[in-house]
């Protein structure tokens, strides 16, 4: 059973004591470090946000300007494909003309080569037939 008795009031004491000496050594100081860490962490974060801010600005510039870059950009080979096209036509109708010249020269040319293959097969016929009609009948005529 508990007796109540002075050193009841004793041990109270020791114990307010040591509650007053670890407040004035111990935990003061680890709260005035804590609160230092706060206005410190609070610091930074004031200091990230600002500097978060001005990324995010930054990027909305610069997703601008590469909005407007490829604007232009598509501008740009919108015009070149339109230079490139017509100068395409024009090589096109110029190369066809060339086409045309070359295909009147060499039919020209196949038109001669058959007229003088012609010209000699009529003169060869009239010995092949000969010679042809006398291996066919068998004698000479």
């Amino acid at each position: 059973m508990i007796d109540i008795n002075v050193t009841l009031f004793i041990q109270m004491a020791n114990v307010l004591f040591l509650l007053f000496l670890m407040n004035l050594i111990l935990y003061k100081p680890i709260r005035r470090i804590v609160a230092e860490r706060r206005q410190m962490i609070a610091g930074r974060q004031e200091g990230i946000e600002k500097v978060d801010a001005e990324v995010v600005a930054a990027a909305r510039e610069l997703e601008a300007r590469i909005h407007e870059a490829r604007k232009t950009g598509r501008s740009k080979i919108q015009e070149l494909k339109s230079a490139a096209y017509e100068k395409e036509k024009e090589l096109l109708q110029e190369a066809m003309e060339q086409a045309a010249r070359q295909l009147n020269v060499t039919r020209a040319a196949v038109q001669r080569d058959i007229g003088a293959a012609r010209d000699q097969l009529k003169a060869q016929i009239q010995s092949f037939s000969m010679d042809l009609a006398q291996k066919i009948l068998g004698r000479s005529i």
